[in-house]
């Protein structure tokens, strides 16, 4: 069993800077996502009829919106959740959260590409990646750092890290399941991303089960 280390105030300083980079970082892609959101410019004259029709068009882009800036709130409550349990830091943990903010940062991108071209089934494809690539990343970072307790406490509960390790593992997976659908309809593949989060709540309920099982 490892034993219990005493975090320094380096440690700590250092742990803080990388989560309040982590923040800023994600507080600055939700920001570009709005950034894209343009008023529609109408005619006073005619905006009774024509603001509708302008507002109609916008549907996709301002649900790419709400669904990207729910992946990025998500990721950011379980970043800042699951590094509170974490107590020292390296180098391969920084470069693990540098893989992670990499694909933060991409969502806005992304985010208008999906908006402008959300029934081309490459573009479904490339944004079902992305959030998938996004969800692996946090995964890895939570399975390097509670690994044999390495950065983690050594009073932290072995089943508190399985069920967080299902948890993070398996959003992404579900989240292949989309790929299909691409060829499909836009409508088929969002509908995917909704109900996976149900699904890996499922999961995880059936793997708690077999574990109190044993």
């Amino acid at each position: 069993m490892p034993t219990k280390a005493k975090v320094s105030p380096e440690e700590q300083i250092g742990l803080e800077r990388i989560v309040f980079f982590s923040d800023a970082v994600m507080a600055i892609a939700i920001t570009l996502l709005a950034i894209d959101i343009r008023v529609p410019n109408v005619d006073p004259a005619v905006a009774v009829t024509e603001l509708t029709r302008q507002l109609s068009t916008m549907v996709p882009t301002l649900t790419t919106f709400f669904i990207s800036f729910l992946v990025i709130g998500n990721y950011w409550i379980s970043h800042h959740r699951y590094f509170g349990y974490i107590k020292r830091y390296d180098s391969r943990l920084i470069l693990l959260n540098l893989m992670f903010l990499f694909f933060i940062i991409c969502m806005p991108f992304l985010a208008n590409l999906l908006g402008r071209y959300g029934d081309v089934p490459i573009v479904l494809i490339i944004y079902t990646l992305a959030i998938s690539a996004l969800g692996l990343s946090m995964a890895l970072i939570w399975w390097y750092a509670t690994y044999d307790h390495r950065l983690v406490s050594a009073e932290l509960d072995p089943d508190t890290i399985r069920k967080i390790n299902i948890r993070l593992f398996i959003s992404p997976v579900v989240f292949l399941v989309a790929l299909p659908f691409a060829y499909v309809s836009s409508v088929a593949v969002i509908l995917v991303w909704w109900f996976s989060p149900i699904i890996v709540m499922i999961a995880i309920r059936l793997s708690g089960r077999q574990g109190n099982s044993r």
